[in-house]
């Protein structure tokens, strides 16, 4: 059977010049909902119905066939494999889903469906051990000209499962839970047996990429670097634009599925959110998420702009602090917690969306949105800022107050947050952390980097690049139906530094509590666990979540099937202009 999740946040690198991460684990993409009735910035609650986007839905008969857009990136993108560390971005997510295989669609609450373009079937046919069938689709196949096939399964499984480090993947999440990959009746039918239960198998294989990737590590880490080889969807590759930083898809008329009412996606990244905006108002550019930048300053250039609207939804991503445990001072959990306690996360919140309506609060949860019903607060003794209990901590640690700053053995407690530069979210916050912090007696200074270096060369680890190279930072994390299986990519303390932890929180006890989470035989109990592991997530102060966002975009108004998709996924072979 197929189980349907209560919606929860599950993270993946996703940049936008807000740095925003996606999840290990499928992301989010948009489809066809409801129209949303929320208010751009309301404070969802766990009464709001979360089952709404606003997309401007409409039947293929009532759209054209032809026409061309160009879709806002927010950098461009450093690898298009998606499960290389450097490429779980939700920009790559995106571009990947109008040309390579999703198992499964999801609609505005996050309930999955069968992606029958792929596969006929995708069944549970045992529970111990756990076993899904997945029977792909006879008509599918690569742009190769080779079939969708057992194979591609069983490479993917291979460079994910964690057992061959040459591979430079984000996560083992879930595929480490892997017993085999077999080949069923034929090539086109899959076993996939697991050794261990895994309460979220439905967010593995997505997207779903070719063995002519993955069964060479070389290949799999520097192989689609350039652009993706080898495609399989509505769209497939058309052309890069180095000076222009854009990348275009275009109709495949090799499809078999319904075609693409589009000719041409450009998928063009900039780095400044608002020269986004003016390129929308100035109709250069036709879909961009308006709450990557100053949301407010957005909101009110597009209401300016003709032949544009905003279309908005429950935001199924959130911002968040990191904090670099490896770092000298931040090694002490004791100024980890200090640095928690000293950051007015209600000042932050208020000055980012408090203008957009309503009356917002921080997050107080790792896992959950407001808006969702196993959300509540596990933040305990860290839920409101208190500078004063920050430096009882802090002197109970040995350090001394002197002008200002707390010192021990004549160093200075200074710290450093690295924030994407040409980002004037992550600017905001990080001189309001540093405001209130100095309250605290703790020093903070800002350092800003180029957008598009922000993740590669600074905050993630991987042999090639001198990532890790932060003390603090903050991007934003991405929502997917799966609240467990894809935060453990980024929760989930991994002593070699590898995958999505980047300022490597956590201990041994919160792992074994998201491990039970991930196994659990009912949604309801894998949720209780990942409340109990946010819990000591708080304590940790590894990790301090600020505030959900929400989702807003611009966009071009006579475009249906396209917008602000909250949990769902998108169609892209049905996006199209309303005759």
């Amino acid at each position: 059977m197929i189980r349907v999740k209560k919606t929860a946040l599950a993270v993946a690198a996703a940049v936008t010049s807000v740095a925003v991460l996606a999840a290990c684990g499928s992301s989010g993409g948009g489809g066809n909902g409801k129209k949303s009735t929320d208010q751009v910035g309301k404070a969802p609650d766990k009464t709001t119905n979360n089952a709404v986007n606003q997309m401007n839905a409409q039947p293929r008969t009532a759209l054209q066939s032809g026409g061309k857009i160009t879709w806002v990136l927010s950098q461009t993108i450093p690898n298009f494999n998606y499960y290389d560390v450097n490429g779980t971005l939700q920009d790559t997510f995106q571009l990947l889903n109008a040309i390579e295989p999703e198992p499964f669609y999801y609609d505005a609450a996050g309930t999955p469906s069968v992606n029958t373009d792929y596969f006929t079937s995708i069944k549970q046919t045992k529970s111990s051990p756990l076993t899904i069938d997945y029977k792909i689709n006879p008509k599918a196949k690569w742009s190769d000209g080779t079939a969708l096939s057992w194979q591609d399964f069983y490479w993917l499984w291979k460079a994910n499962n964690g057992t061959n480090p040459a591979y430079e993947i984000a996560s083992t999440i879930g595929y480490d839970q892997i017993g085999s990959v077999t080949k069923g009746a034929n090539a086109q039918d899959v076993l996939v047996t697991f050794k261990t239960p895994f309460t979220d198998w439905q967010s593995l294989f997505a997207p779903f990429l070719p063995q002519s990737l993955t069964k060479s590590p070389t290949t799999f880490n520097k192989g689609w670097v350039g652009k993706p080889l080898v495609t399989s969807g509505p769209f497939k590759w058309g052309s890069t634009n180095k000076t222009a930083q854009s990348y275009t898809v275009v109709r495949d008329p090799n499809w078999w599925g319904q075609p693409a009412l589009l000719d041409s996606i450009t998928f063009q990244a900039y780095n400044d959110p608002s020269a986004a905006v003016q390129a929308l108002g100035q109709h250069e550019v036709d879909y961009v998420d308006i709450s990557t930048g100053d949301t407010v300053s957005n909101v009110a250039a597009v209401k300016g702009y003709s032949g544009v609207q905003i279309r908005q939804a429950g935001g199924n991503n959130y911002r968040m602090f990191t904090l670099n445990t490896r770092d000298p001072l931040l090694s002490d959990i004791k100024v980890r917690q200090a640095v928690v306690l000293g950051i007015n996360r209600q000042a932050i919140t208020t000055a980012l969306i408090g203008k957009l309506g309503g009356n917002p609060t921080p997050l107080q949860n790792h896992f959950f949105m407001k808006n969702q019903s196993a959300y509540t607060d596990t933040c305990g003794d860290y839920c409101t800022y208190d500078p004063a209990k920050a430096k009882q901590l802090l002197t109970a640690d040995g350090w001394t107050l002197k002008n200002g700053y707390f010192e021990k053995n004549g160093k200075q407690l200074s710290l450093s947050i690295t924030i994407p530069s040409e980002t004037p979210n992550a600017k905001t916050e990080a001189e309001i952390a540093q405001s209130t912090l100095k309250a605290a007696g703790i020093k903070l200074t800002l350092t800003s980097v180029p957008s598009n270096d922000f993740f590669s060369k600074y905050i993630f680890n991987t042999p090639q690049s001198a990532a890790g190279k932060f003390q603090i930072t903050t991007f934003t994390w991405i929502g997917t139906p799966f609240p467990v299986g894809g935060a453990l990519s980024i929760f989930k303390y991994d002593p070699k530094a590898k995958g999505q932890n980047a300022g490597f929180g956590g201990t041994t006890a919160i792992n074994t509590l998201l491990a039970k989470a991930s196994s659990s035989a009912t949604v309801d109990e894998e949720n209780k666990l990942a409340n109990e592991a946010s819990q000591q997530m708080w304590a940790n102060a590894a990790w301090l979540p600020l505030y959900q966002r929400p989702q807003v975009t611009g966009i071009d108004t006579k475009l249906a099937n396209l917008g602000a998709y909250g949990f769902a996924y998108i169609h892209y072979q049905d996006i199209g202009f309303v005759k």
